[in-house]
């Protein structure tokens, strides 16, 4: 059934409907009956279908749609909170106060609950309904004060003890059970709070606030960290309600950028920069999901709106879309898993009771019929398997030679260098080490632009469609065949699907195909990558000599030559 007709159906189910659903198929699918005739083909359709069935009822029996707010200390969590919930209930901090995972919740009254460590039982409700008006700043100052109290080490050791603090108050936009949650910061020393980590798995989506004053917001050692671990806990199956395209990456204290060049040409420098590196890091992320602001300049009251409230409006109206999402989100899409597996479990048992109907040549007649077509099949997949990688190995050398070209024209030496949006590499300050690390800065910039061009993509996205194209069709074979086994109407694979969002229906295929597919998209930025990195330290000599422009063409010479020559190496006179 498509998604649009179940959609009705799913609004009438309640959420105990879809968990006693899986209870009952979890309890058929384990009788001895069943297991002892069809398990094996349903292995086959379904791999590990009995784990993923015990992974969703837990993931089914969660109660929050948590959409987290995650980044390092002194990032502006906090303040981005406040700003979202337009009260200042949380505080602050340079250093690492937060303690614990902090769940905000759309109550009609005021109350704290806290669950403490290694306990089952939540500890006494804290209702401050009568005595805390969140309309008054008296109100708001007792509930943050309640709330430092149990969240904040640096006011009480205590708070360290608690799993979790559960607060709820009037929050109309959190619809259902969608909640925020607010976690301990990434330390300065580089640690992932375990309980962050711990509560991943529990996430529908993700805030990310990125400070730029530290490194670009990007330590190899800290977000990059976190965004591996969601990965890998997809690839388990244990976050099956989670859209990597639902994450949004707040870029926040821009005006820390201080130059005593041009301030806005290195904010747009540092910009661009932090866009190629999240796109490395998280793929799946939209264009319109990374926002730049200074979060303590947001005025939603200021009749001219300057460049961060605006940037906050546009970012509000995406968590809301996301809030809005997540209200349904666990039953949609466990719903929909459901469907996909009664009807392979249909299927199954059709086939078996269709085939005791037929007499034993019948059955042996079509079983070599069918036979032969999967032995066709498979050597038309070997095919595919042993033509996909030539034909991506002919793309990158043809983009390669096409790169290579074009940085050794003196035109390309030229833009490539000089670019117009930054200051002439012949003004550029002379330091030592900073003069060499910018001319390899922007010849990184121009390849990392060239990759992500039109002509290079199409290269790739023509692979792409091939694969899908193979897909589709090979599945409309083999449902043809389990048709003929089952007795039932040939499923219809919709071939004639608008590709005007490629990547929409690209993530309807099985996550094995997603993976193959996303390795050819990303190869040739890790094949440059790597021949980046080869390069040696051959210029410490140069970086030696005085101030002078024929220094200066000297080093970015050698540089710039050194990086091209990456490409296609001279050939080695022995081997020659």
């Amino acid at each position: 059934m498509a998604e649009r007709e179940s959609i009705p159906q799913i609004r009438t189910m309640g959420r105990q409907s879809v968990i006693d659903i899986y209870r009952a198929l979890d309890m058929f699918l384990k009788s001895d009956g069943y297991r002892k005739d069809l398990e094996i083909e349903l292995e086959k359709s379904n791999p590990g279908f009995i784990k993923d069935i015990d992974k969703r009822i837990i993931d089914m029996e969660k109660s929050d749609h948590g959409i987290v707010i995650a980044g390092e200390t002194s990032a502006g969590k906090s303040t981005l909170l406040n700003m979202i919930l337009q009260k200042n209930i949380f505080i602050g901090h340079t250093m690492e106060s937060t303690s614990t995972i902090c769940k905000i919740r759309n109550l009609d009254r005021v109350r704290i609950i806290t669950k403490r460590k290694d306990e089952q039982i939540e500890e006494p409700e804290i209702d401050l309904t009568d005595r805390c008006d969140l309309t008054s700043e008296r109100g708001v100052e007792l509930l943050r004060t309640h709330l430092e109290k149990l969240t904040d080490k640096t006011s009480s050791e205590n708070s360290v003890e608690f799993e979790c603090v559960d607060v709820g108050f009037p929050i109309p936009f959190l619809k259902g059970n969608a909640i925020l949650v607010d976690t301990p910061g990434i330390g300065g020393t580089g640690d992932v709070t375990p309980k962050l980590m711990e509560y991943l798995p529990n996430a529908v989506s993700f805030i990310f606030v990125i400070n730029i004053d530290s490194a670009g917001g990007m330590q190899s050692d800290r977000l990059p960290v976190i965004l591996h671990s969601i990965n890998e806990t997809q690839i388990k199956n244990e976050m099956p309600c989670f859209d990597p395209e639902d994450v949004i990456f707040i870029t926040n204290k821009w005006d820390s950028i201080r130059s005593q060049f041009d301030v806005e040409k290195e904010r747009e420098e540092l910009w661009e920069k932090i866009k190629i590196d999240l796109k490395k890091k998280w793929p799946n992320v939209k264009d319109s999901h990374i926002f730049r602001m200074n979060v303590l300049d947001v005025d939603l009251g200021a009749d001219n709106e300057n460049t961060s409230t605006k940037e906050f409006k546009k970012f509000k109206d995406i968590l809301f879309a996301n809030v809005e999402k997540a209200n349904d989100i666990r039953i949609k899409r466990h719903f929909g898993f459901l469907q996909e597996l009664l009807k392979n479990v249909s299927k199954g048992l059709n086939a078996r009771l269709q085939l005791g109907k037929k007499s034993a040549k019948e059955q042996h007649a079509m079983q070599k019929i069918h036979l032969q077509s999967l032995k066709n099949l498979k050597m038309e997949c070997k095919t595919m398997r042993q033509t996909v990688p030539k034909k991506i190995d002919k793309a990158i050398e043809v983009i390669v030679n096409e790169c290579f070209v074009y940085m050794s024209s003196e035109s390309g030496k030229e833009h490539i260098l000089n670019p117009k949006c930054r200051t002439p590499m012949m003004d550029v300050q002379w330091t030592s080490g900073f003069f060499v690390e910018e001319i390899k800065s922007r010849i990184n910039i121009y390849i990392e632009a060239f990759l992500q061009s039109p002509d290079v993509l199409q290269k790739f996205e023509d692979i792409r469609t091939e694969i899908i194209d193979f897909y589709k069709r090979v599945s409309v074979d083999l449902s043809s065949l389990e048709a003929d086994w089952a007795c039932v109407k040939k499923h219809e694979f919709s071939c004639g699907k608008s590709m005007a969002d490629p990547f929409k229906e690209f993530n309807e295929f099985p996550l094995p195909l997603q993976i193959s597919i996303l390795a050819v998209s990303i190869v040739i930025t890790a094949a440059v990558a790597a021949c980046l990195l080869l390069l040696s330290p051959v210029l410490g000599p140069a970086l030696m000599l005085m101030n002078t422009d024929d220094a200066k063409r000297e080093v970015i010479d050698r540089v710039y030559n050194a990086n091209t020559a990456i490409f296609y190496p001279e050939p080695d006179p022995a081997t020659s």
